[in-house]
């Protein structure tokens, strides 16, 4: 048995909340609902291949460790088809997310986070994310009203994507602890598990037979060869972590 931490941090989708309903062009549809200037004519179609291909040739140059934020991405865009919206970027993001995905919460991650509070244990994020930690927290807010975390990061923010250990890092200086009394849970092997264990965390996977089905192919090529807690539901780990030491 680990001793309690003082500190558990999260990864966010299909950690606290998962994103059934996912819809590629939904984000793409309320961008162009929101478009009050269309000098080109350009059409939802157009503007829809544009931009997911644009992303693809991103993600190439990125690779997987390096992030880019919504935001000069949406400007790339706008000013290439000198589009003006009707509303500000920060609330396009927010309208266009919630077009892919309302999101669902993962089951009993409020409880949990109820059993945390209740231990006096602190919180936060740290999530490979486009999006802004601004718009993260309005999601979190919606789902978990009654718990605070104590911050939110997400790879845009920090240019790093998990496994990265520089995110993790500094993650630890922002909450002033050392790594041995902070645990690191989310549903990835490889960038959460992995990742903060290279950081010095205990780590959690949380790992749902249903929800996390598309992990499954990158669960059976990577086997830790470390110790780490395996858990199915969150209810696992309220009891793990409320016995006595």
């Amino acid at each position: 048995m680990k001793n309690r931490p003082k500190m558990l941090l999260f990864d966010y989708g299909n950690t606290l909340i998962y994103e059934p309903d996912w819809d590629n062009h939904g984000s793409v549809r309320v961008l162009y609902s929101l478009i009050e200037s269309n000098p080109y004519n350009i059409t939802l179609e157009e503007l829809d291949k544009f931009m997911l291909d644009l992303f693809e040739d991103i993600r190439k140059l990125r690779g997987n460790l390096i992030e880019i934020h919504e935001y000069p991405f949406l400007r790339y865009v706008l000013e290439y088809f000198d589009l003006k919206l009707s509303v500000s970027f920060e609330e396009a993001e927010w309208l266009m997310w919630n077009g892919m995905s309302a999101g669902k919460e993962m089951p009993g991650a409020a409880e949990m986070l109820r059993t945390l509070d209740s231990m006096g244990i602190r919180t936060g994020i740290i999530s490979n994310l486009c999006w802004s930690a601004d718009t993260l927290n309005r999601r979190l807010d919606q789902f978990f009203p009654e718990h605070q975390f104590e911050f939110v990061m997400t790879s845009s923010e920090y240019i790093f994507r998990k496994p990265e250990r520089h995110i993790f890092e500094l993650a630890l200086r922002k909450a002033h602890l050392n790594a041995e009394v902070v645990w690191y849970a989310g549903n990835s092997l490889i960038c959460d598990v992995a990742g903060a264990h290279a950081a010095g965390m205990y780590t959690v996977h949380i790992d749902d037979p249903e929800i996390n089905a598309d992990f499954k192919k990158e669960m059976d090529t990577y086997v830790p060869d470390f110790e780490y807690l395996h858990i199915g539901h969150w209810d696992e780990l309220r009891k793990y972590i409320w016995r006595e030491k």
